[in-house]
């Protein structure tokens, strides 16, 4: 239901990563997706913006244990997003040493229509930021331990095909 009050957001709000999606059927509204690293365990914070207005409205936080670790999240739709997870581990020491042996333990996950989590794509070294083509055809996601972006392409259940990838030498992808 929407309403010109203006009601306070009374969660946490400890912002990681973010995404903001406009949809060409509806161009006066913009989406915002944020990674929320709230204590009471992580989740994505979506909120819609009116164009011309100064609010954001809260539409919901979601959570799953799907999404233990998230980096980076992008919006596909009004509704739907991909997060990544950089790590397995959620332990300061364990992170660490993924992070120093460079541990392909990272995912990515999806939330589609229905309000569920799955996994989309497993097996990245550190998968932190993640972008989508303009056409949505392409999910690039950097996976900063590689160091590589990886190039997918998403099927209509939400998981991804891997693409593409490409290495670098000298340089370290992030956010």
């Amino acid at each position: 239901m929407r309403t010109n009050k203006v009601v306070p957001f009374t969660q946490e709000f400890r912002v990681h990563g973010f995404d903001i999606y406009w949809d060409s059927l509806d161009p006066t509204e913009l989406t915002f997706m944020f990674v929320n690293h709230q204590r009471t365990g992580d989740g994505i914070s979506i909120f819609r913006h009116k164009i011309g207005t100064k609010y954001l409205q809260h539409v919901k936080t979601v959570k799953s244990p799907l999404l233990y670790a998230p980096n980076d999240v992008v919006a596909m739709s009004r509704s739907t997003f991909y997060a990544t997870n950089d790590m397995r581990s959620t332990s300061r020491i364990m992170r660490q040493i993924e992070i120093f042996f460079g541990m392909a333990w990272g995912h990515i996950v999806y939330y589609g229509h229905e309000g569920m989590f799955t996994t989309a794509a497993a097996g990245i070294s550190y998968p932190n930021g993640i972008a989508r083509s303009a056409d949505g055809n392409t999910i690039y996601v950097a996976a900063s331990s590689e160091p590589s972006v990886n190039m997918f392409r998403p099927a209509s259940d939400g998981t991804l095909a891997l693409v593409g990838k490409t290495v670098f030498k000298d340089f370290v992808p992030d956010n």
